[in-house]
Parts: C-alpha cells; sequence; structure tokens
C-alpha cells in the first residue's frame, strides 16, 4: 500500500456508513442496483508500482515512508478512539475496520509490496464485500485506489495542512477521490469530509508523531510523486494539484520553438539519423535551460524603509520554469539516460547598497519550482549568495531576511573575523522557520584576509554570545556553508592548538589543526587530541557530517541507544538518514564500539558519493591489488576500500592495508581532511 495518511484510509471510507442496514435504512430498500465498476486490480497495481519505484530510487526517503507509517500505525493501536469519529457508523464492526486501516499502515513498502498487498486482499475482502448490500462492491483495491490519490493531493502540502482550513481540505480531499464507488456511495448518503479533517488534524497533532520525521516522509513522497506521474506538459506547464484548479502557463518562445523543431525533424528522419537529431536536442536543451535559469532580477528591487527588496514579477518566472520543465520532460521522453544540469533557478539582484535586504518568493512561484523538480532559487546579492531548495519547509510563500553588519569583539572575542555578522530572519507561509528539511546554502563573501590562514577559516554560529564552529569551504573570495537552521553567523579564522601531537605531527598535524577549526573533532580535554585514542562510531558520524557539511536539523534517529538529548544523536540522525553509517542492528547503532579502517574507508566512500555524486570504482580487484592483506577485507566493505584506496584517501602501510585494525583519531582527521579537499 502506499500511504501517508494516517487517517486517509481510515476516514476516507469510514466516513461513509457503510453497514447493510445502513444503507437500507437510508435508500428505503433492501438492496441497490447500483454497480459503480471498481478499480481494478491490474489499474491499481499499474500506479502503485510506478510509485514504489519511484520511492525506491531514494533508499533514505523510503525508509522514513516506512518509519512514518509504522509510527502512525502505532499511535492508532494506542488510541484507536483517535478515529471514533469516522468508524462509530461502522458500529459492531467498527474494531475490524480499524484493525485493517492499522494492518494497512503496519505493511511496509518493500520489494515485496505487491506479495502484502495479496495477502490484505485476501484478508479483508470478504469483510468489506459484508458491509455493503447487494450491487455494491467496496474492495481493497478501491481502498488502495483512493488511497494513492488522496496521497496524490495532500502529500505537496506537507505539513502546510495543518493550517489549511476545514472547509479548503474539504475541498481538495472531494476534488481528489474519483474512484466510482465511492462517489456513489457518497452521493447516496450526502457524505461530508470534516470528520475526515479532524481527524487528519488530531492525528499530526499528537505529540507521538514526529514533526521532523513526517516531513521527510512528505518531502520523499513527494519527489516520487513527481518521478511517478510527470506533469504533463504540453503546450505549459500545469502547476497546482490536489483538487485545486491547475494553472496553465505559456512556454518562452525558444522553447516552443526548440520543442516544434524537434518534432519536425524527427517527423522526416530515417532511424539512422534520429540519433543524431536526439543527440543536438539535448545540447539544445541545456543551453536554452542554462538561460533561462538566470533572471535579471535588479529591475525587481525596491527600496522599503532602508531595506532593499525584491518581489518578483511572478508571471515571467512562471513561464521560466514552465520552459524549462518542458525541456526537462523531453529530454527525459526521448533520451532517459542524458543528464541534464543547472535545473534551479538564479535571480540576480545585482549591486545593492543597503545593508539589509529581503527576498521574497510567492507560492505560485514556490510551488511551481516545487512541481517542476527544480533544485531551488539561487539569490545574488552583490558578492552575497543564497541558495533556498524546493519542497518540504519550503512549500509556501517564502521571505528571508537577511541583515549584514561589522563584527564586534563583543561577537567574536579574540578571533579575527574574516567577513560581516549575517543575521537571517526565514518566514514560510508567513510563519517564522529556523529549521528546515533541506539545508540552505550560503555564499558568503570574505573581506580583507590579509595575515589569516585561509584553511583554518570557519563559519561561526553566534549562540548565547558564544561561537558554535561549523566549517565551511572557501572558493575563491567566499566560503561556502550548508545551513539546516538560521540564527547569526560569521567567518573568523580557527586557530586550535594542543599540545600531545609531537608524535604525529609530520603526518597529521597540519590535518587536525584544520579539521579543529572547522569543528569537526574536538580535544579529550583543554589542550589534549588524544591522536592515538581509538575513533568511535559516534565520533566519526560527527567528523562526517561537520566536516562534509550534511548537518540536517530535522533528521531524526530511532535507535534504543541514541538518546535525542545526546551530543552525538544529529550527527548519528544526519549520517543514518544519508546512509553513509548504518545501525548495527535496526534498533541498535552502537554509538561507542570503535571502528575498523576498512569500516572507516566505507564509511568516508559513502560520504563522498553523497556530496559529489563519485561512482564506485569499476575494477575493486585492480584497485586492491596492491595490498597483500586484501583477502582480510569484509565482502562488504570491498567497494568502500576500493574507493578510498583508489582515492588517495585511505593509504596502506608497508603493502598491507590493515582493514581490521582499529582507526585511531589523527588517521580520522587525515582522511577528513582529505576528503573536505576531494576534487579540488
Amino acid at each position: 500500500m502506499t500511504t501517508i495518511a494516517a487517517s486517509v484510509a481510515a476516514t476516507a471510507f469510514a466516513g461513509i456508513p457503510l453497514s447493510s442496514k445502513g444503507l437500507a435504512e437510508k435508500l428505503g430498500v433492501s438492496s441497490v442496483a447500483y454497480a459503480a465498476a471498481s478499480e481494478t486490480h491490474a489499474s491499481y497495481i499499474e500506479k502503485a508500482r510506478k510509485f514504489y519505484n519511484a520511492l525506491a530510487q531514494d533508499p533514505a526517503g523510503l525508509k522514513d515512508v516506512n518509519d512514518f507509517k509504522a509510527q502512525v500505525a502505532q499511535l492508532l493501536s494506542d488510541k484507536p478512539e483517535i478515529i471514533d469519529p469516522i468508524v462509530k457508523v461502522l458500529g459492531d464492526d467498527k474494531a475490524e475496520f480499524t484493525a485493517m486501516i492499522i494492518d494497512i499502515l503496519s505493511t511496509s513498502l518493500d520489494s515485496n509490496w505487491e506479495t502484502h498487498f495479496k495477502d490484505l486482499r485476501g484478508e479483508y475482502n470478504d469483510f468489506l464485500k459484508s458491509l455493503v448490500p447487494e450491487g455494491y462492491e467496496l474492495t481493497v483495491d478501491d481502498i488502495a485506489g483512493t488511497i494513492l490519490d488522496l496521497e496524490t493531493a495532500l502529500v505537496p502540502l506537507s505539513l502546510g495542512i495543518l493550517d489549511k482550513t476545514g472547509t479548503e481540505l474539504h475541498d481538495i480531499i472531494k476534488g481528489a477521490v474519483v474512484n466510482p464507488n465511492v462517489i456513489a456511495l457518497e452521493k447516496y448518503y450526502d457524505v461530508e469530509q470534516f470528520d475526515f479533517v479532524d481527524v487528519y488534524k488530531a492525528v499530526f497533532n499528537e505529540k507521538a508523531i514526529s514533526k521532523e520525521l513526517a516531513l521527510n516522509a512528505f518531502s520523499a513522497l513527494e519527489k516520487a510523486h513527481k518521478i511517478a506521474f510527470p506533469v504533463d506538459s504540453g503546450n505549459g506547464g500545469n502547476f497546482g494539484g490536489g483538487g485545486a484548479p491547475s494553472v496553465t502557463v505559456p512556454l518562452p518562445a525558444n522553447v516552443n520553438a526548440l520543442l516544434d523543431n524537434l518534432k519536425a525533424a524527427l517527423e522526416k528522419a530515417t532511424d539512422a539519423e534520429k540519433a543524431a537529431i536526439i543527440e543536438k536536442f539535448v545540447k539544445d536543451a541545456q543551453a536554452a535551460i542554462n538561460t533561462l535559469a538566470v533572471v535579471d532580477a535588479s529591475s525587481s528591487v525596491s527600496v522599503v524603509n532602508g531595506e532593499a527588496v525584491l518581489k518578483l514579477d511572478d508571471a515571467k518566472v512562471l513561464t521560466v520554469i514552465a520552459g524549462i520543465e518542458a525541456l526537462a520532460i523531453k529530454v527525459k521522453e526521448i533520451a532517459p539516460k542524458a543528464v541534464l544540469t543547472n535545473l534551479g533557478l538564479t535571480f540576480n539582484l545585482g549591486a545593492v547598497s543597503q545593508k539589509a535586504f529581503v527576498l521574497n518568493l510567492s507560492e505560485a512561484v514556490v510551488k511551481a519550482g516545487a512541481s517542476a523538480n527544480l533544485t531551488g532559487s539561487k539569490f545574488i546579492v552583490d558578492k552575497f549568495e543564497v541558495t533556498t531548495p524546493f519542497g518540504g519547509t519550503f512549500s509556501s510563500v517564502l521571505a528571508l531576511t537577511v541583515k549584514a553588519s561589522d563584527a564586534t569583539e563583543a561577537e567574536v572575542g579574540a578571533l579575527k573575523s574574516a567577513s560581516s555578522v549575517y543575521d537571517f530572519n526565514l518566514t514560510v507561509g508567513g510563519t517564522a522557520t529556523t529549521s528546515f528539511s533541506e539545508p540552505i546554502v550560503v555564499s558568503i563573501p570574505l573581506g580583507s584576509i590579509d595575515g589569516l590562514d585561509k584553511e583554518l577559516l570557519s563559519v561561526a554560529k553566534i549562540v548565547n554570545g558564544k561561537l558554535e564552529f561549523h566549517g565551511g569551504r572557501v572558493k575563491g573570495s567566499s566560503i561556502v556553508e550548508s545551513r539546516d537552521s538560521f540564527s547569526s553567523y560569521v567567518v573568523v579564522e580557527n586557530k586550535v592548538s594542543f599540545n600531545d601531537i609531537a608524535s604525529v605531527q609530520a603526518w597529521a598535524g597540519r590535518q587536525i589543526e584544520v579539521i579543529a577549526a572547522k569543528g569537526a573533532i574536538e580535544g579529550k580535554a583543554a589542550g589534549k587530541f588524544a591522536p592515538k585514542d581509538n575513533v568511535t562510531r559516534a565520533e566519526f558520524a560527527k567528523m562526517l557530517i561537520r566536516g562534509l557539511d550534511l548537518e540536517n536539523a530535522s533528521a531524526t534517529a530511532s535507535f534504543d541507544d541514541v538518546k535525542a538529548g545526546d551530543w552525538f544523536a544529529p550527527y548519528v540522525a544526519a549520517a543514518t538518514k544519508l546512509g553513509i553509517i548504518n545501525g548495527r542492528t535496526a534498533t541498535k547503532f552502537d554509538p561507542n564500539a570503535t571502528i575498523t579502517r576498512a569500516e572507516m574507508a566505507t564509511m568516508i566512500a559513502r560520504a563522498l558519493k553523497v556530496t559529489t555524486g563519485a561512482a564506485d570504482v569499476a575494477d575493486e580487484a585492480a584497485a586492491l591489488k596492491g595490498f597483500a592483506d586484501a583477502a582480510k577485507i569484509n565482502p562488504t566493505l570491498k567497494a568502500g576500500v576500493a574507493f578510498a584506496a583508489n582515492e588517495g584517501i585511505v593509504i596502506g602501510a608497508n603493502g598491507k592495508f590493515l582493514p581490521n585494525d582499529k582507526a585511531n583519531r589523527a588517521e580520522a582527521a587525515v582522511i577528513i581532511y582529505r576528503a573536505i579537499n576531494f576534487g579540488e
């Protein structure tokens, strides 16, 4: 079964008085001569298979969806009274109907989901049949198909659904229910969906439901839906959905010309000529996207109360989005293996003299960008840049206010600053928002760095008068950092010294200094690094996540031995969400266990694949042939070791890799340093 609907499954159907007695009393007859054509098993399976295949492309997202489904199922199991408003009409059948919903939600989406669904049908179809009189059909397929339709309608709203009025949700739900059996039953019984709305909101207001996990699940589902059910471009982009009216946007003239020319060329071409035509179209499409994606927004900036305020022309931006989407869809259609880049918008505001600026995106643009699968919006203000993603947290009207001021001693203490202090404030849908499901990327311009050590520069978050170091990568005259939360930030030179690293100074001294400056590794005590101490799984999770700029405040860990207040909890959550570090078991992370050199190599390989898109080594044996002890590498770790060895990230000694030796803190600092500089 596909989904999120904690109460979706229950409420879409249990809001209908389904008992035979109820139907007979309502209609005044003992049976009904109406038999709607039920959505067939094959039809549902075809749709659901597309959805699952799309979702399976994102293993971390798939895990979030399954974890969220299980969380909701557990809630309903613990508090079945939550859905009483919509199942009480079933009388004696209420308990079994509730059990069916819990079973549906407890069914994990995996490679065997079709078998699971078959079992559900076998278990509940006769029960559903017993609830309706002759002439009616109501099957698990009907329920599953409607859940999928409701999911498609509701997922793009994300947690913003809690801010929708009952009437708004009612209209969306009614527009999404297209199953003829359900429509017929609603017609006969004048069914309303307001009980459904109340239950849905009640479920998501429960403390037992993790809002962070829900947001991650929604984000994964939204991406999967866009892959499984792409918008038909036609002559323009259709944005919206979920029962709401769609908005048809005209395509840019050059995009129409490209599409028309392609169609004409392919119609006249021989099979031998088509490959060259398609190859040329892909190149032309990429060139057109590169041009469309950059919007000169300087004329859309006005000064209001001393702040530079961006207010875009939505019609123009929507046309740009429609053009990019149409080209991307056509490329995917005719050249599935082609990879397009630069699928995000760039708004260049030009030089702005004001120290404060407000960057606005309307709800129409935000939803259109998400629907078109664009990566995000980059705003360039003179030398400052910030990129916001589409979808997840960023699913409604955005207003990002950035204020720059000179760094003071009160803020940076004895450290030397290399930038202004930037204070960030974000509202989404009018609500102040400080943490995000997907990170915002900031590029902070550096001031004079004469006399400063560039490798020791770090973005620091100002928290209650103290500095919290988050690293960042220096690129040209700026430092780039991903942030999963907002506050005030400044770039400083962060010199950290240890008095116990003389024994490793020659090969790890500089690396330890740099990684410590980035806040990715800390000493065991004041001035003490303990370079020969073994590295624990918790320590390495922090090194990887902080060092490679992968922090994610919305990620959650579901391990019994990782508590929310543990210092390593956010790093373990981020690492496991990305699939960089797995738990020892489904419920145990084992944070204090040490790691081996082979495990360390594998974790760093996974991390670099996430951050850089790097691929596995094609010939593992060739990459490992220089190590006499290659046979001792656990088969599940060979790909990671081969990658790390091939890229020179983890180096052996005296012709051996020593895969099962414990990794120490000095070694860990060195490979994190090499990973930070990978590809430079």
